[in-house]
C-alpha cells in the first residue's frame, strides 16, 4: 500500500530472451547447442522468480522453441532480417509489459534466482530505472517503464541498449553488484571450456557440455601455472578495471595488462572502421611468431581478447574460423593469416588462451573461482 493509502498494483514484468542464428559449420553448431541449453536453464530459473509474470523467447530455432514452450515460455518468431531493438519494441507492445528484463540467450548462465529476484523487486519498486551488467557492452538490461523502449532509437544489437535508455530516454542507470553470475557470458568456445570446469551448471547445460567433450588441456595448463608462486599473468584486450581489481583482491598473481577498445562494439567503432590497437600495430610489425616469442618473455600465462586485433586489422573472418582459433585448431582454419596466428599462439612457450571480450571479463571471474576450487592452498 502506498503512503496515500492506495493499493499498489504489481507491474507486469516480462523477461525476454533472444537466441537465434543460422549455424552451418560444425563448431558453430556445437556452440549453438550449448547456448540453447543455457536458454533452457535460464527459463527454468526465471520461472522461479516471483516478480516475473511471463517469459518470452525470441528465436528462429524450432527445436529450442518446442522445448522452451514445454517449460512455460511464450515463443516469438522474428520475421525478416533480425533487428534487436524493433523486435523488443514489438514484444513490449504485444505483451503489454510494464517492465522488462532483456537478455541474450547465452548471457549470465550463472546468475542465480536470488539475483533475478533482486532485479525484479527493483523493477517493481522503482520507476525510471535501467539495470545492467556492463556499462560498456551490456548482455543483460532490465528497465522500467517498458515504454521507454519507444523513446529511443532502437539499436540493431543489445549491447548499447542500457546506454541508449539512459542517454535518450532519461532513465537512471544502475549496475548490478559484481558476481560470477553478473559478469560471465557464453560467447565463444573458450567460455564453454571454462563452463565445463565450473560447478553450478544447470541440467541442460551439463548435458550439452558433456556432449561436446572439447579439449581443456591448454586451459588446465594455464590454471596450473597460475597456481604457482610469483606468476606473471598477461591480459590483453577489453579488460575492465573491475576485472583487474577482482584478480588482485583474490589471487597472488602479478598482472601485466594492456586494455584497449572497451565498448568498441556498443559504440559502433567496429562498423565505422575506427578500431585502433597499439598491441595490434606491434603484432603487425613483428608477425605472429615473433609476437608470441616476445610475449613468452614478459609473462607466464596470457589471456587474449583476439577480437580487438581482428577489428584493428579489419580482417574478414567467418564465425567458424574465429571459434576454431579460440580452440587452437589451427589446421582447420581457412583464413591464412588467422591460421598462422593461431598456430603461433598454440606453439608458444607459455599457455596462451584465446577468446573474445567475455574471456577477459567474466572469464576472469571464472578463472579466479577455479583457482580457489582446484588449488585452495595456492
Amino acid at each position: 500500500m502506498s503512503e496515500t493509502g492506495a493499493i499498489s498494483v504489481p507491474k507486469k514484468v516480462v523477461a525476454v530472451i533472444f537466441e537465434g542464428g543460422s549455424p552451418a559449420h560444425p563448431v558453430v553448431r556445437d556452440l549453438a547447442a550449448v547456448r540453447a541449453a543455457v536458454v533452457l536453464d535460464t527459463i527454468t530459473k526465471l520461472s522461479s522468480v516471483a516478480g516475473v509474470e511471463s517469459i518470452v523467447l525470441s528465436t528462429n530455432y524450432p527445436a529450442l522453441a518446442a522445448e522452451a514452450r514445454t517449460l512455460g515460455a511464450v515463443i516469438h518468431r522474428p520475421e525478416g532480417v533480425f533487428h534487436y531493438g524493433r523486435e523488443l519494441q514489438k514484444i513490449v507492445r504485444d505483451t503489454g509489459a510494464e517492465a522488462v528484463i532483456s537478455l541474450g540467450g547465452a548471457a549470465a548462465p550463472y546468475l542465480t534466482v536470488a539475483e533475478y529476484n533482486v532485479m525484479a523487486d527493483k523493477l517493481q519498486q522503482e520507476q525510471g530505472i535501467v539495470i545492467t551488467n556492463n556499462p560498456q557492452s551490456a548482455d543483460l538490461t532490465a528497465f522500467a517503464p517498458a515504454d521507454a523502449i519507444f523513446r529511443i532509437m532502437p539499436p540493431a544489437e543489445d549491447n548499447g541498449l542500457a546506454t541508449l535508455l539512459r542517454d535518450q530516454a532519461g532513465l537512471v542507470r544502475e549496475l548490478l553488484p559484481h558476481s560470477l553470475g553478473v559478469h560471465f557470458d557464453l560467447d565463444t568456445p573458450t567460455d564453454a571450456l571454462l563452463m565445463s570446469l565450473l560447478p553450478g551448471n544447470g541440467p541442460f547445460v551439463t548435458a550439452a557440455l558433456q556432449a561436446q567433450n572439447w579439449d581443456t588441456k591448454r586451459l588446465m595448463a594455464a590454471l596450473s601455472r597460475l597456481a604457482e608462486t610469483h606468476v606473471e599473468m598477461g591480459l590483453i584486450g577489453r579488460v575492465s578495471p573491475q576485472t583487474m581489481a577482482h584478480i588482485n583482491s583474490r589471487t597472488f598473481v602479478r598482472l601485466r595488462v594492456f586494455s584497449e577498445e572497451r565498448g568498441m562494439k556498443a559504440l559502433g567503432r567496429i562498423e565505422r572502421g575506427q578500431v585502433r590497437s597499439l598491441v595490434g600495430y606491434f603484432l603487425e610489425t613483428t608477425g605472429p611468431e615473433k609476437f608470441f616469442s616476445y610475449l613468452s618473455q614478459t609473462c607466464d600465462v596470457c589471456f587474449i581478447d583476439t577480437r580487438v586485433f581482428f577489428a584493428h586489422s579489419k580482417l574478414k573472418l567467418s564465425e567458424a574460423d574465429r571459434f576454431l582459433s579460440d580452440l587452437g585448431r589451427y589446421d582447420e582454419i581457412n583464413h591464412p593469416y588467422l591460421r598462422e596466428f593461431t598456430q603461433a599462439a598454440a606453439e608458444c612457450d607459455i599457455p596462451v588462451i584465446l577468446g573474445g571480450h567475455s574471456l577477459v571479463c567474466g572469464g576472469m571471474w571464472a578463472v579466479v573461482e577455479l583457482l580457489e576450487r582446484l588449488y585452495p592452498q595456492a
